[in-house]
């Protein structure tokens, strides 16, 4: 009698040689781009101009977020002046049902007597020369609405430990400033946090 159980065929998958090289690869792109966002915030903390900007009071119970103080730039908001002149020198076309979101402005920067840099123009352009500072809007041509600018600024990271007393000063009517560096594309990265015009903390290179 011919026995029943036979050993079941077990398909071997070919060799492939080309997954360690791949994964390298993969490894190093990654190293790569890692080093490169590190190093562009490195040069523009070197070599970037220096803006001194305000901050405004937010609600406390939204200040604290994990480990980073939540800002809100007085740059943030410009005046209604500014405002409408930007939308009356937009194209004409641009007055349709569109909705700009995420879109780029620019922002031209001067510094008052108080020392503090406020906008004083904005712009679809990059500006020729001067100081200013790249942001995004979301904003409706046909409104002509307050306009609301995010420099990708307003998050300020520090430790568990110093958060904490940077927020009771903030809640405790602490004047509060931030010195940015702006480079040549108006791209901004925060360089120290200001307290009562003393540098609490200064960001390292690296």
């Amino acid at each position: 009698m011919a026995d029943r159980h036979t050993t079941p065929h077990v398909q071997t998958l070919p060799p492939r040689p080309f997954i360690v090289p791949a994964a390298i690869v993969a490894s190093l792109f990654l190293v790569g781009v890692i080093g490169w966002m590190i190093e562009s915030r490195a040069q523009i903390l070197r070599a970037g101009q220096e803006a001194v900007l305000e901050t405004q009071p937010i609600d406390p119970r939204d200040l604290l977020r994990g480990r980073y103080v939540r800002l809100n730039y007085a740059i943030g908001r410009p005046d209604t002046e500014l405002v409408t002149a930007f939308f009356e020198a937009l194209p004409q076309e641009s007055f349709d049902d569109r909705f700009y979101q995420d879109q780029v402005i620019y922002v031209l920067l001067r510094l008052d007597e108080a020392g503090f840099h406020r906008v004083s123009a904005i712009s679809m352009d990059r500006p020729e020369d001067g100081l200013f500072i790249r942001g995004e809007a979301d904003f409706n041509p046909t409104s002509r609405s307050l306009l609301t600018i995010d420099y990708g600024i307003s998050r300020f990271y520090t430790n568990e430990k110093l958060a904490p007393e940077l927020e009771a000063r903030m809640r405790g009517g602490e004047k509060t400033t931030v010195i940015v560096a702006v480079d040549d594309h108006g791209s901004a990265q925060i360089k120290a946090f200001r307290q009562d015009g003393v540098n609490i903390v200064t960001e390292q290179l690296y």
